[in-house]
């Protein structure tokens, strides 16, 4: 049984919608052709300029934090419903191959788009405080963070969330005095070391927040949400107090722990939209369901259709092409939804 089925018996139509809009608006902004994107709706479709060292950050660059926070959000009631009906062993072999294919997809692309992960200059491996850089990205982060957090399911809630805190500060740390602010800007999305010590914070708590909205039994549920209201609160205003301090700036390439505090603070309370919507509606709602449930599968399909047009051809994407390829995404997510083909990898 799917997550999305599973959760759906309990009404959380929420938690797929909320997933849909998240993928549509990475697909949309995938494909559309730059001068859309990096024009006056950069804001919420690009990165900021500079993005290797600017000290703000846009509405889009919450896109990757928000959809791993989904996926953490979901983890706990998935591992926790197959460990009942296969057992420990086989469902932590089930999840560690499932993210495990994201992690080999994602450095798989890198192979073939360059031939190499390692950056190398003049023949030798380029290292930055001592560790090589890794070439990295979206698609590979997905699938680390899954195996990353793993582990972190067998600790209460409440220290397993505290144990990501002092992951995501030692990291600021090192960013500050340990070298590691120049090996995040030489790569993306922090290199392997933001996704270890950054995006991994981000599902870590998730995980705590789907247990408690989604297995926690002994509160009610609207003591639930003003628990889950007050993380993103706090979240976001922490965040932003702390940006104020000299070189604790919020910066997507570096992963800061600013960046993650307030990402997290704005999915959290984003997601109250969508929580609303379901009190009122009750059901999917057509085109995000679809998206929402097989998110993975139609990243991958997306990511690979854009790296053989953009990379692979050379062709720099227009509206003639962009518009094409989001609607045969948006076809391929509908029928799988139909067929019944809810492929979570």
């Amino acid at each position: 049984m799917s997550e999305s089925r599973e959760i759906k018996t309990k009404r959380y139509y929420w938690i797929d919608h909320a997933r849909g809009f998240i993928m549509i608006w990475l697909v949309v902004a995938l494909f559309l052709p730059i001068w859309i994107t990096e024009g006056p709706a950069r804001f919420f479709l690009a990165h900021p300029e500079n993005q290797r060292t600017t000290t703000l950050m846009n509405l889009y660059d919450v896109g990757v934090p928000a959809f791993i926070f989904i996926m953490g959000f979901l983890m706990p009631i998935s591992f926790t419903r197959r460990k009942e009906r296969d057992g420990v062993k086989k469902t932590v072999i089930h999840m560690i191959i499932r993210y495990g294919i994201i992690l080999g997809l994602g450095l798989l692309i890198f192979i073939v788009d360059g031939g190499y992960l390692i950056k190398e200059s003049g023949g030798e491996w380029v290292l930055i405080a001592g560790i090589p850089v890794i070439r990295w990205d979206v698609l590979p982060s997905l699938g680390l963070v899954g195996l990353i957090t793993i582990p972190f399911l067998w600790l209460k809630p409440k220290f397993r969330s505290i144990v990501a805190a002092i992951l995501l500060i030692f990291y600021q740390i090192m960013l500050l005095f340990g070298g590691w602010r120049e090996y995040a800007i030489e790569s993306i999305h922090g290199g392997i070391l933001g996704t270890i010590f950054g995006l991994s914070v981000v599902m870590i708590w998730a995980t705590c927040f789907g247990e408690l909205l989604l297995i926690n039994d002994k509160l009610t549920e609207k003591r639930k949400y003003q628990i889950y209201a007050l993380g993103g609160i706090v979240c976001l205003i922490v965040g932003l107090l702390i940006m104020l301090i000299p070189e604790w700036y919020p910066n997507k390439r570096q992963i800061t722990l600013t960046y993650i505090l307030i990402s997290t603070g704005v999915t959290i309370l984003g997601s109250f939209l969508f929580i609303g919507i379901d009190k009122k509606l009750q059901k999917p709602i057509f085109i995000l369901d679809s998206y929402g449930k097989s998110p993975f599968l139609i990243y991958v399909i997306s990511v690979v259709i854009e790296f053989l047009i953009v990379d692979l051809i050379g062709y720099e994407m227009d509206l003639l092409v962009a518009i094409p390829m989001i609607i045969v995404v948006s076809v391929i997510a509908i029928l799988l939804d139909k067929k019944g083909k809810i492929i979570k990898l």
